[in-house]
């Protein structure tokens, strides 16, 4: 069983989807996980003096889970950038300019945390997953930095293995 109490230190990490292979990203925003919410609008009790009494309980979490993929912009075309762009663009309606292959195109997938002697410390495991956005920085002449696009993932069930 893992220690709880010791903290992870993640020195690496490797974002791996089916049919896409292992893609190098800059960095990966975890999902969240949002619990909803019930009866929090509903008095359940009634106390002295006209106060109300609510109860919140917890119906679970959101279904639908995001989360955000960063790689550096290259033409390569198997890159990172090259590889999210085709997939979303399967994705995509034909009104958009995609090939409507939505529902054909879902991808499951991992998200791994490496340590400094490359042991895998976390894994989180997704299925049903599309890329729902993509965002590009700011372009400026002046800039000195590499061209960085945030790709969004929206996967119907994202779950922490380890």
């Amino acid at each position: 069983m893992a220690d709880l109490l010791k903290p992870l230190a993640p020195s690496s990490f490797s974002c791996d989807i089916d049919g896409l292979g292992e893609l190098s990203f800059q960095s990966v925003k975890v999902p969240d996980y949002k619990p909803k919410l019930a009866g929090e609008a509903a008095v359940v009790g009634s106390m002295k003096g006209g106060k109300s009494e609510r109860q919140i309980n917890s119906a679970g979490f959101e279904e639908v889970v995001t989360f955000d993929l960063v790689c550096l912009s290259s033409p390569s075309s198997t890159s990172a950038s090259v590889v999210m762009w085709k997939w979303f663009k399967a994705c995509l309606p034909p009104s958009d300019g995609g090939e409507g292959k939505w529902a054909d195109s879902k991808k499951t997938g991992s998200i791994f945390a490496y340590n400094n002697a490359d042991e895998v410390v976390a894994q989180w495991d997704f299925q049903e997953a599309w890329p729902s956005k993509m965002s590009i920085a700011e372009l400026d002449v002046n800039g000195k930095d590499y061209l960085k696009e945030t790709w969004t993932v929206v996967c119907e069930n994202c779950t922490r293995v380890m």
